[in-house]
C-alpha cells in the first residue's frame, strides 16, 4: 500500500502527471531507496540552447536526468556536478544541479567524427566520468571518479557505486525526441540503504520488475508518478516523499563575469577587447554578454 510521510493520503499533485520533478521514495521491505526523475521543459530548454546533433543531444538528455537522480540522493547545500572528459567525438559533457533544483548542461564535440548509429562507448571513447559536490568555501569538496569503458551511462554509474561506495545500485534511463522537437527523459534509480544489506534474491526480483518497464511507459508522462511506482513496487511497502521541482536555470550573470575579469591584469583585459568592446558567451546557456570599455575600465 502506498503511503506518504506524516500524511494518510497522498497530495493530489502526485496523483496527477508531473514533469520536471525528482520524486524520492523508499521501499522499506526491500531495504531500498529510490528516485524517479522526469524531465521535459528542462531538457528541451537546455538542449535547444545549442545546435546539437541528435546523438549528442540524446546523451546530454540522459546525463541531465541521471544527474538529477544522483543529486536527489545526496544531502547538500550547493552544486552537484556530473562531468565526462574523454577522447571520443563527445569529448566533454557537464551538467550540474543545485540543491534548489536549478539545472544546466553543456556538451563539447567534434562533428567531423560523428557517425550514424554511433554507440555510447564509441561516442565517448576512453576517459573518465566524475562527480563533485561543491558546498562553498567553508566545506570540503566531495569527488568521485570512474573510468568510462561501459556500454552505457547506467552501467558506468552502477559500477561506481558498487565498487567505490559498496552500495549496489540499479539505474534505468530513457530519452526521446518527440515530433514537436520536445526532449523527454526519465530516470529510475534504486539503491540499497547505506546501513542495510539487500539479498541477491531481492535484487533478482527487482531486476525482473525493471525488465517489465518498457521505454514507451517510462516516457509516458500522462501516467502519474505514484501510478507507475505502485505498479512496479507495491510489494516493497512503497513510501513517497515530496517531489523536488526542477528548473533550467543558468548561473551566469554580468556580475559573475565582472568578478572573473577583475582577476585579470589590465593587459589581459586589453587583449580581449575588440573595437572597444569585450564580448563573452556562456558555454552553458549560450547567452552573449557585451561590455564597453567604460564598463570594465574601473575593475582595477
Amino acid at each position: 500500500m502506498m503511503a506518504r510521510v506524516k500524511n494518510e493520503v497522498l497530495p493530489p499533485m502526485l496523483h496527477n502527471p508531473l514533469i520536471d520533478v525528482s520524486v524520492p521514495f523508499m521501499l522499506p521491505r526491500f531495504s531500498l531507496r529510490g528516485r524517479l526523475v522526469r524531465l521535459q521543459n528542462v531538457s528541451s530548454k537546455i538542449l535547444h540552447q545549442h545546435a546539437y546533433p541528435f546523438p549528442i543531444a540524446k546523451i546530454l538528455a540522459e546525463f541531465l536526468v541521471a544527474g538529477a537522480a544522483l543529486a536527489g540522493l545526496l544531502k547538500f547545500k550547493g552544486v552537484f556536478t556530473l562531468q565526462t572528459k574523454t577522447n571520443g567525438p563527445l569529448n566533454l559533457t557537464v551538467i550540474d544541479v543545485t540543491d534548489e533544483g536549478h539545472m544546466r548542461g553543456y556538451a563539447q564535440f567534434n562533428p567531423e567524427k560523428l557517425e550514424s548509429n554511433i554507440t555510447f562507448k564509441d561516442l565517448l571513447g576512453q576517459g573518465y566520468l566524475g562527480f563533485t559536490i561543491d558546498q562553498g568555501l567553508n566545506s570540503d569538496r566531495y569527488q568521485g571518479i570512474v573510468s568510462l569503458n561501459h556500454a552505457g551511462l547506467s552501467q558506468a554509474l552502477e559500477h561506481y557505486f558498487d565498487q567505490s561506495e559498496q552500495l549496489e545500485t540499479r539505474l534505468c534511463i530513457a530519452s526521446e525526441k518527440t515530433g514537436d522537437d520536445t526532449w523527454k527523459s526519465s530516470a529510475l534509480l534504486l539503491q540499497q540503504l547505506p546501513t542495510q544489506s539487500v539479498s541477491q534474491e531481492t535484487w533478482t526480483h527487482i531486476d525482473a520488475l525493471l525488465n517489465t518497464l518498457f521505454p514507451e511507459e517510462f516516457l509516458d508522462f500522462s501516467i502519474a508518478c505514484d501510478t507507475l511506482l505502485t505498479r512496479l513496487f507495491h510489494e516493497g511497502g512503497l513510501t513517497v516523499f515530496d517531489p523536488l521541482f526542477l528548473k533550467a536555470q543558468c548561473r551566469c550573470s554580468k556580475e559573475r563575469i565582472k568578478d572573473f575579469l577583475a582577476t585579470l591584469i589590465p593587459g589581459e583585459i586589453e587583449a580581449l577587447l575588440e573595437k572597444e568592446q569585450l564580448k563573452m558567451t556562456c558555454e552553458f546557456c549560450n547567452h552573449r554578454y557585451t561590455f564597453d570599455r567604460k564598463d570594465i575600465i574601473t575593475l582595477h
